[in-house]
């Protein structure tokens, strides 16, 4: 087999060109030699096919960039994408997952034997999961200042070690919803395609049963989550139409200042109690949804889902903020 020695550049990046092409041609010659050791490991399936599809993980990446690149936080976005040193396909002894991200070693797995869904080809599909995780790795950035709130909360003994774990689960079900919102947006741009609309889902036990509303390919039981949660601030909480309340949350998030500036807004507010037991029955729902994926054995979140929603709903109807932003912002709300 013949491995691609230069990765070659689809789109202009303008000023960035130099800098995107050095990295992505350094992305493939780490993801090469990788590439190469899991085929001696006997961690790869079909070489031929799953090569193709590990340089199609890199082309991704360069989708994803020249998509946020008129973004005004697309320097930050580069940055951050950057850190990842190697993408590889994921061993075959685990692809009953999309993908996972080892931060630590800067390294990108992505299953390349994902099927197509009712609205996407295998490779679209594809596509929608390499971004999921990059979304990832830029929510990372104020995921960890949530990290440094909790850890001071604890220390001055305004938190339990429990109550600060719940808090984080509930933020981390707004990373995955905004990180999954972002990369069907994207997916369905690249596709050109229409995103198919909200509609009624179910699944087992969780919420006891009872349906929610979703047009997320997977995770689409935190959708409703986090709109609710979206629309407890100022800018955004005087929009209607869900999906675009959702997509705002998202751009938002791609500034490394996103928790800091829901903090800031909810301290000036005197909210701040409020943020608290809001975002901890978010953090419920989130674990609850693993329980569903085999990721947590103490089904006790499951059981308690449906009251876990419920508290959210009159959490999020008393917060919502019909306000203009704090700060003026340029947000596109149609995009």
């Amino acid at each position: 087999m013949q491995l691609i020695q230069e990765y070659k550049l689809e789109y202009n990046f303008s000023k960035y060109n130099d800098r995107v092409q050095n990295y992505l041609n350094q992305l493939l010659i780490n993801s090469n030699n990788y590439f190469l050791n899991q085929y001696r490991k006997g961690k790869i399936n079909n070489i031929e096919k799953e090569y193709h599809k590990m340089c199609e993980f890199i082309n991704n990446i360069e989708e994803y960039l020249i998509y946020y690149i008129n973004n005004p936080n697309f320097e930050h976005i580069l940055n951050v994408l950057e850190k990842i040193r190697t993408v590889s396909v994921l061993p075959k002894n685990e692809r009953g997952i999309y993908g996972k991200a080892e931060a630590n070693n800067n390294i990108l797995f992505i299953n390349p034997e994902l099927a197509g869904s009712r609205f996407l080809t295998p490779s679209e599909r594809t596509r929608l999961y390499v971004a999921h995780e990059l979304g990832h790795f830029i929510n990372s950035e104020w995921m960890n200042t949530v990290v440094s709130f909790l850890d001071k909360k604890v220390r001055l003994n305004e938190m339990t070690q429990e109550e600060a774990q719940l808090f984080y689960d509930g933020c981390s079900l707004l990373d995955e919803a905004i990180t999954q919102n972002r990369a069907e947006d994207f997916a369905y741009t690249f596709a050109r395609k229409k995103r198919p609309n909200m509609q009624d889902e179910t699944r087992d036990k969780l919420f006891n049963g009872d349906t929610y509303k979703a047009n997320f390919d997977f995770y689409g039981e935190l959708q409703e989550p986090a709109i609710m949660f979206a629309r407890t601030l100022r800018g955004i909480g005087k929009l209607e139409n869900d999906n675009v309340a959702l997509r705002v949350l998202s751009e938002r998030a791609i500034s490394p200042d996103f928790f800091n500036k829901i903090v800031d807004e909810y301290t000036k507010d005197s909210q701040l109690e409020n943020l608290i037991p809001l975002v901890q029955n978010m953090g419920i729902i989130k674990n609850a949804s693993y329980c569903m994926f085999g990721y947590e054995s103490d089904n006790f979140d499951l059981s308690r889902s449906k009251e876990a929603l419920d508290n959210l709903k009159t959490y999020a109807t008393n917060l919502r903020d019909y306000r203009d932003p704090l700060e003026s912002s340029n947000e596109n709300f149609t995009r």
